[in-house]
């Protein structure tokens, strides 16, 4: 195995620091550029933004290049709704900053947002997960596994 697969996994997401400007910015936190920008602290909540973000969208000609900027949890489902409508990873920038990440269970199939802790007590189903560095992009999310495999509940029943 290469020291660079050691380091950084293939299944933990690489984010590109592309100089070429952007069509469209989306961000989570105020920025001051010259281009096309929708940020969060412009909208009542994620949900208003995503709704921003697809009717810029549903606008769009060939080859708009967006760039999406802030944590996990903000971009990745971006990234899926600009997938979802038409666009190609080439036209995806994804400028990650540090801060919460998307975490999966896998003993109750949901998702949570996490801080970069190693392990957290499932918001859901109560059990203590260890975070693995796997990602799916589909789901946007880390993979949650249970701490302790031969009692998985141990932590949440009497």
């Amino acid at each position: 195995m290469s020291h660079s697969a050691t380091t950084h996994p293939f299944s933990v997401p690489r984010y590109d620091q592309r100089s070429e400007p952007a069509d469209l910015l989306v961000t989570q936190y105020p920025d001051a550029s010259p281009t096309e920008q929708l940020s969060l602290a412009d909208f009542a909540d994620a949900r208003a933004l995503q709704r921003a973000v697809l009717a810029r969208l549903e606008l769009a000609r060939c080859g708009l290049r967006v760039e999406l900027r802030g944590d996990e949890a903000f971009i990745w489902p971006l990234q899926a709704m600009a997938r979802a409508a038409g666009l190609d990873d080439e036209e995806i920038v994804l400028s990650h900053v540090p801060g919460q990440r998307q975490v999966f269970c896998v003993h109750c199939a949901r998702c949570q947002p996490s801080g970069s802790a190693a392990t957290l007590t499932c918001a859901h189903c109560g059990v203590q997960l260890e975070v693995r560095r796997h990602f799916s992009q589909r789901l946007g999310a880390y993979l949650g596994v249970c701490i302790d495999a031969d009692q998985p509940y141990a932590q949440v029943r009497p």
